[in-house]
């Protein structure tokens, strides 16, 4: 990497400009539960772009819903391809105490729904691209800016991406990582356990099956030899796999026998452990408990949406010796930061890419536990030398 000409670069990143266009990110509503999404945020995107003589496009997901993808250099070169992939679409906004889209500073922090997930890191991503094109910059290969939908819920937006590109070598989703590198994490299914009993009233129970009953011999199970089990799977860069019982329903009125019970679980599995197998461990459980109870009827499915059913929500694992894991490395170090790596504990869309084969990881400026908070905020500091990593980056992979 041309370090003189990152040096050069540097001194025309405008931080005032950069904290400007987050807070403007801040201020527009981009929440589930608005009629269009992320209709106005990629409008506002798409139009930035294009008034600094850049050639941006609004590509249709769904609906009037659509992802914004900019690119800069030259496409032949697949080795020398990055996408800075960043969510537009927050969470809702009714547990918040603070004004949503102020976009306030205090304390050297930026407040706001989407201030750390992660309209900080998108903002720091443009601004990125934005300096290398008006710089005239002659790069060897690409760099594409993809503000993509929907993350938040079924990741339509990235999943899009896989069907319709475009595709890189390299990948990184700028989720908040403390400016660590996440360069893996476990993969995600929401699983409902459905056990079927037989209603009746609750004065005569020996004429029903009681489902709340044979949950509790489902939920023993689970406790004393399937946890202890899934506990003790460890990958070195996904992390540990997860297992939570999240939310439990049965019964009508205390005064009948349930005929039913229902078990939503977190799952958070690791390589090496697929979607197929998560569901036949617990199809093993009903197995077990039907072999001395014929009474028990009990099946396992997937949550997730019609659009995720093929790929769901799988892991990530970049090796630490990618590419875009050593770039990152010398960025850190160069701007005297600490090159620290480690495994993102939530999800993320790049383990999308990565099954696409893209070598992607998580980086991105602020605290996963302030995402989703009620004074979410991100760090002043982080998203300028979020910017400034990013720059160094599409430098060393794409020059």
């Amino acid at each position: 990497m041309e370090r003189d000409l990152y040096g050069s670069l540097i001194k025309t990143l405008n931080e005032d400009e950069l904290i400007d266009l987050t807070k403007k990110l801040i201020s527009i509503p981009s929440y589930h539960g608005l009629p269009d999404i992320e209709k106005e945020i990629g409008e506002y995107i798409y139009h930035f772009f294009k008034n600094d003589h850049m050639e941006p496009e609004l590509v249709k997901v769904k609906g009037n819903r659509s992802n914004v993808i900019c690119g800069y250099g030259e496409d032949q070169n697949l080795s020398k391809t990055l996408m800075l992939n960043g969510h537009l679409d927050t969470v809702d906004v009714k547990n918040m105490i603070i004004d949503p889209f102020s976009g306030h500073i205090e304390n050297g922090c930026i407040f706001g729904r989407g201030a750390v997930d992660m309209k900080s890191a998108v903002a720091a991503m443009m601004m990125a691209v934005l300096l290398v094109k008006r710089a005239n910059i002659k790069l060897s290969g690409k760099v594409y800016f993809a503000g993509v939908i929907d993350e938040e819920r079924g990741a339509e937006g990235t999943r899009h991406i896989l069907k319709n590109g475009p595709i890189t070598k390299y990948g990184i989703v700028g989720e908040p990582s403390n400016l660590e590198i996440q360069n893996g994490h476990r993969g995600l299914e929401w699983i409902r356990i459905i056990v079927q009993g037989k209603y009746s009233h609750g004065g005569t129970p020996k004429d029903g099956i009681n489902a709340i009953e044979k949950m509790n011999r489902v939920i023993t199970e689970i406790q004393n030899n399937l946890l202890p089990l899934v506990k003790e799977r460890k990958h070195p860069i996904a992390g540990p796999a997860n297992f939570n019982l999240g939310t439990i329903k049965g019964g009508t009125q205390p005064s009948t026998v349930p005929g039913e019970c229902i078990l939503e679980i977190d799952r958070r599995y690791i390589p090496g452990e697929t979607r197929e197998s998560v569901i036949n461990e617990l199809n093993d459980i009903f197995r077990k408990i039907s072999e001395d109870d014929p009474s028990f009827n009990a099946k396992a499915e997937i949550m997730s949406t019609k659009e995720s059913t093929n790929i769901g929500y799988p892991p990530l694992a970049c090796e630490p010796d990618s590419n875009i894991v050593l770039s990152l490395k010398d960025a850190l170090k160069y701007n005297a930061l600490k090159a620290k790596l480690s495994y993102f504990p939530a999800w993320s869309d790049g383990s999308l890419l990565n099954y696409k084969g893209v070598e992607a990881v998580v980086f991105g400026p602020g605290y996963l536990s302030s995402a989703h908070s009620d004074k979410e905020y991100c760090p002043v500091a982080d998203i300028i030398n979020a910017c400034k990593i990013y720059l160094y980056t599409i430098l060393n992979i794409c020059k």
